[in-house]
């Protein structure tokens, strides 16, 4: 008798952690909503009145500047480090907006994705240096862009860099 009391009392405290358990384990977790916004700028994530001015930004163009340092392909403009030339991520209230930037304002290359197209550059301001590196996150092999308060000479990237892009860092 003692036996099958046991048992039965063992069965029961199963059943019930598994009743406590059993909705847990089968309840699928919560997911964040996604955005996508195809942007030429990463003004919406660095959030400066500098960005929107056009003060201490890099122009990133997709076709290389002429003997006069000039371009009328598209642009793309980044104010500050940006750490991946895909995109960026903001989250706010469960939603994770990506920031995937093209390069817009018309010319040749409108709409292409900026990560691995950009042929020049153009730093503006007369403190505002960059660097254009090969990999995300500032690694691999880098170019100096030089500013220029003017915002009148581009430089073209180098041919190793030249379409094989994928950050930048002030300098």
């Amino acid at each position: 008798m003692k036996i099958t009391l046991r048992a039965s009392r063992a069965l029961g405290l199963f059943a019930a952690a598994v009743g406590l358990v059993g909705p847990l384990a089968m309840s699928t977790p919560a997911s964040a909503a996604t955005v996508n916004n195809y942007v030429s700028n990463n003004c919406n994530t660095a959030n400066t009145a500098d960005c929107w001015n056009g003060v201490s930004v890099l122009y990133v163009f997709y076709s290389q500047v002429d003997a006069n340092g000039y371009t009328g392909s598209a642009r793309s403009d980044f104010y500050g480090d940006v750490s991946n030339y895909s995109y960026d991520v903001s989250t706010s209230e469960g939603t994770n907006t990506y920031w995937n930037y093209r390069f817009g304002n018309g010319g040749s290359g409108d709409g292409q994705p900026v990560r691995n197209d950009a042929a020049s550059a153009l730093a503006c301001g007369s403190t505002t240096n960059y660097r254009v590196y090969y990999s995300t996150g500032y690694q691999g092999s880098s170019q100096y862009i030089s500013g220029d308060w003017g915002c009148n000479n581009g430089v073209n990237l180098e041919s190793w860099l030249r379409n094989e892009n994928a950050s930048q860092h002030w300098s």
